[in-house]
């Protein structure tokens, strides 16, 4: 009788009475910060592997706190050159102007639990749908939150990938997961390999002044008054994407909106400088049902963004040069993307976007088409074409009031249609 199954289950129930409360508090330290030459592109702290368990695998999202009380989401990294001794972490300068802190000073870091699963095949009956896995009922209530409607998780791989994922529950046990073929391609996992489940944390963004002001300045001013200004009109533009936000909503009713799931790597070099545009796969299109120049919306764990999405001149399955790979400033800790990954799951993001949503280069993303823009490209297409058919039927003595209107209404409805993501039926045919 194989008794490692077993020894597997016994050391990973070590970890259970802490992940199964519900929602339990955050683990909280204190080290002392030094500075570190390492940029990731995010709020990033480098603290030494032996700090923490043995199996704690690398990155997972914590929070920052000053000794000012200011908050910010970090993302904590091993320290694999060994330089950060035990009791420190390692923040670059940028990170340090961010959180209004100096070397020396003392923070306090509000660590997430951390679950130790094993990956398995999902059943094709049951496959979890885009970036999501299965988990058993007690992990699944332990990351549930009343204030989002889907459960979040950050699962990161034994490969340094750090990717969010939706959770649903199986009758199956606590010491493995579900994981769909998309997110083993997307995130380097294996069958039987180790994985961990750590708990978003929260972040209230009405409370930041600076969130508010990032809707209306991309940099944000230093002039008080300024700010001020930028405070009051972002929660007025606040409103007006609320507004916006219910229309998408009956559009995606309506007009169908999937979304898909895609590996985030650096974008092209030229690209990040146009901060709102995102590149994919030519063949991705058709997949999204959009077009080049069209919008979509970017989902990282309930963080949307819209963005502009053009076609990839420069696929992955296209080496890089030596000339790009040299000039990369930012610390890749996964490395470049395996030889043969499918080129038609990865976007290219550019670092102004990444760095609003605060994820890091090797992570993945969910992107759906955005609907409005394409209707009221589609009504400008359609205007010449409607209005000459309204006027010719006006022109008739016979077609008057409500057949106009109707009739109108219909060669809308008829232009609108190619829009429409359409869905086979289902099961057997006929």
């Amino acid at each position: 009788m194989d008794l490692r199954p077993r020894a597997q289950l016994a050391q990973l129930r070590s970890h259970l009475p802490i992940v199964h409360q519900r929602r339990a508090k955050p683990n909280t330290t204190a080290l002392s910060v030094v500075t570190s030459k390492h940029r990731r592109g995010v709020l990033a702290g480098t603290v030494a592997r032996g700090q923490f368990a043995p199996d704690t695998l690398f990155p997972f999202l914590g929070c920052a706190v000053a000794q000012s009380r200011r908050r910010a989401l970090m993302w904590f990294y091993q320290d694999d050159e060994s330089v950060i001794s035990s009791g420190t972490i390692g923040i670059n300068a940028r990170g340090q102007s961010r959180l209004d802190i100096t070397s020396s000073e003392q923070i306090s870091l509000e660590l997430p639990n951390r679950l130790p699963l094993r990956a398995r095949t999902p059943q094709a009956q049951d496959l979890p749908s885009g970036a999501s896995i299965h988990v058993s009922p007690k992990l699944f209530e332990s990351f549930r939150t009343k204030t989002l409607s889907h459960v979040y998780a950050l699962l990161t791989t034994d490969q340094g990938i750090a990717a969010p994922v939706r959770l649903h529950k199986r009758p199956i046990g606590d010491e493995y997961g579900l994981v769909p073929m998309l997110v083993r391609t997307l995130c380097g996992i294996t069958e039987g390999s180790q994985i961990q489940l750590s708990i978003l944390p929260k972040f209230a963004p009405l409370q930041s002044g600076a969130w508010l002001v990032a809707r209306i300045f991309r940099r944000s001013p230093k002039a008080t008054w300024k700010r001020n200004f930028g405070v009051i009109f972002g929660l007025i533009l606040i409103g007006i994407r609320f507004i916006d936000l219910a229309i998408e909503i009956v559009l995606r009713v309506t007009l169908r909106s999937q979304p898909l799931a895609f590996r985030v790597i650096q974008a092209n070099p030229g690209d990040d400088d146009l901060w709102d545009t995102i590149r994919i796969h030519p063949a991705a299109f058709a997949a999204l049902a959009t077009n080049p120049g069209g919008q979509v919306l970017l989902n990282w764990a309930g963080q949307r963004m819209a963005a502009r999405v053009l076609a990839d001149p420069n696929p992955v399955d296209t080496p890089a040069s030596p000339v790009v790979l040299n000039s990369v400033g930012l610390r890749l800790d996964t490395g470049l993307l395996p030889d043969g990954f499918p080129a038609h799951l990865v976007v290219r993001i550019p670092a102004p976007l990444r760095t609003s949503l605060n994820i890091p280069p090797a992570t993945i993303i969910e992107i759906r088409r955005r609907l409005r823009p394409a209707v009221i490209s589609q009504l400008n297409t359609l205007t010449i074409p409607v209005a000459g058919l309204i006027v010719t039927a006006a022109a008739l003595p016979e077609v008057r009031g409500w057949p106009l209107i109707i009739g109108s209404i219909a060669a809308l409805i008829l232009g609108l249609a190619p829009l429409r993501m359409p869905r086979p039926p289902r099961g057997r045919w006929p």
